[in-house]
């Protein structure tokens, strides 16, 4: 039987190797995501490999988590509560944090050291219609590091912090954007030079940035900027409401975890129209096509008006991919317009239908484009050929 013991080595080894995600399946063993590589991680902690481990995987079916198992562990990740029957009456998935707290003898190096994750689970069927769940788990960095050390550029840190205004950090899911959101959040609340207020809404809390002002303290550093973290839904009912109730609570920056619909998206607008500045993310590649999609969610009759709210905001977009590096491991593109006056002036004055193009030629004289990124990665040699093929396929400006 899988015990929680089980389940803890395999987070603790998924967090100790930096994958990006251990995914556990009824009927199927453990794979755990290895840059990209997705590897049969055993219950007793090995990573299999044919070639190696020939003896393991003719009895490879005894790794397989059997539905009685996956109960146990959906149960026990939602807090010892019934997973599966309020997947059930939501038709919904499951989104939480959880913790891991290593417990060693009196001494040990390791001991007390603490491992954060972000999971998702969600029902499904079999081959014979029977229902199976997913369950997605995420390791995530203790404290991020400073900007520099992820090698975001000056550019970007300049254009990220101002008084009143929305800066976007997009890509898709487990492409980075929290870690470079937080990493600049921590720059500013340890390094910055303004004094701030920062709220969040995050679903779940992902990254304790309350850590930094805590250490400050404890340093004997007087911090000059805080941040209070709130959890959708467990603090706030939704991403929407938390917006509107930041209103009343006078902060100078809120962190939004994603802009996801239209009613959120509508409510940080808002929220920057009042005089605030609003940091989020949104599931979107590229700056053209994160605009286009910000714009799309709302009625053909609200299109416009909400068009000229949307670019008046907006101070910065990021769009960032990971994709495979020469090392076996990944690296870090990225695409970046600051929407400075002159830019935002040019776009308030383009038709809708016409910001793709005029936004490309922005990049190129305000920002920088994908691609740009990729050549310098495979000029340096951090990239193979066949990488750059395919992404100069997918980036090369018209």
């Amino acid at each position: 039987m899988f015990t929680v013991e089980d389940l803890h080595r395999a987070l603790i080894l998924a967090s100790d190797m930096g994958a990006s995600d251990l995914d556990l399946q009824t009927e199927y063993p453990m794979f755990l995501n290895l840059y990209g590589e997705h590897r049969v991680l055993t219950r007793d902690g090995r990573i299999l490999d044919a070639a190696k481990d020939a003896e393991s995987t003719k009895n490879l079916h005894l790794e397989c988590l059997f539905p009685e198992e996956m109960r146990f562990i959906a149960n026990h990740l939602f807090r010892g509560a019934a997973a599966q029957e309020e997947m059930n009456r939501t038709r919904g998935g499951l989104n939480m944090a959880y913790v891991v707290e290593e417990h060693h003898p009196i001494g040990h190096a390791r001991r007390g050291k603490k491992h954060r994750f972000r999971v998702n689970m969600v029902q499904g069927q079999n081959a014979n219609s029977e229902t199976n769940v997913q369950i997605t788990i995420r390791p995530l960095p203790g404290m991020v590091k400073f900007p520099e050390e992820y090698g975001i550029p000056d550019a970007i840190r300049e254009h990220f912090f101002h008084t009143r205004g929305l800066v976007l950090v997009t890509g898709p899911t487990g492409s980075g954007k929290t870690t470079l959101l937080a990493s600049m959040l921590r720059d500013w609340l340890e390094r910055g030079k303004h004094s701030i207020k920062l709220i969040t809404a995050e679903d779940p809390i992902e990254i304790i940035l309350q850590e930094v002002v805590t250490n400050m303290i404890h340093d004997g550093r007087i911090p000059h900027s805080f941040i209070h973290h709130a959890e959708v839904p467990t603090n706030l009912r939704d991403f929407s409401l938390s917006i509107r109730e930041g209103m009343r609570r006078h902060p100078d920056v809120a962190m939004i975890g994603e802009l996801r619909d239209r009613e959120s998206i509508a409510a940080a607008i808002e929220l920057v129209l009042t005089g605030h500045t609003v940091l989020s993310t949104t599931h979107t590649i590229g700056v053209g096509s994160t605009i286009g999609r910000l714009i799309a969610g709302f009625p053909t009759e609200e299109k416009l008006m909400k068009k000229q709210d949307l670019i008046f905001s907006l101070r910065l977009v990021v769009s960032q991919l990971l994709v495979k590096s020469t090392d076996g491991k990944r690296t870090a593109i990225r695409e970046y317009l600051p929407f400075t006056t002159p830019v935002r002036k040019r776009l308030l004055d383009t038709p809708i239908e016409n910001l793709y193009p005029v936004i490309d030629e922005m990049l190129v004289q305000h920002g920088r484009p994908m691609i740009r990124d990729v050549e310098d990665r495979y000029r340096d040699g951090i990239i193979s050929e066949e990488t750059y093929q395919r992404l100069e396929a997918e980036h090369a400006l018209a």
